[in-house]
C-alpha cells in the first residue's frame, strides 16, 4: 500500500523537473500501480507528463508515459502515454541520476 511510514513518506523536496521523454529506470518500492500496489520488479518508463499525485496520499506524484517496447515499429503505440504509475517523489532524483 503506498503512504505507508515504512515506505519514506514525510517531507519531501520540490519536484526535479523531468523533460517529456526522459528514460526512468524506477526500482522495486520506488513505484506503485494506480490500485496502489507497490511495485515489486524494476519499471523503466519513457515520460510523458510528470505531476499531480495519488488522492489522499503525500509523497508520492503520478508518472505517465509509455513502456521503452512502445517505440518498436511493430507496436507503435499510438496513444498520449500508456502507462500511469504513482512514484516516491524522493525517488526521482535517485531515478534522473542513474
Amino acid at each position: 500500500m503506498i503512504g505507508h511510514p515504512d515506505r519514506g513518506v514525510g517531507r519531501v523536496r520540490a519536484l526535479p523537473a523531468v523533460p517529456s521523454d526522459t528514460t526512468l529506470s524506477l526500482r522495486a518500492g520506488e513505484w506503485a500501480t494506480g490500485g496502489n500496489v507497490v511495485g515489486v520488479t524494476q519499471v523503466d518508463v519513457r515520460t510523458v507528463r510528470v505531476g499531480g499525485s495519488p488522492e489522499g496520499v503525500a509523497g508520492w506524484v503520478w508518472v505517465r508515459g509509455h513502456n521503452l517496447e512502445c517505440r518498436w515499429p511493430w507496436v507503435a503505440c499510438a496513444r498520449e502515454w500508456c502507462v500511469r504509475v504513482a512514484v516516491r517523489a524522493e525517488a526521482l532524483y535517485d531515478a534522473l541520476a542513474r
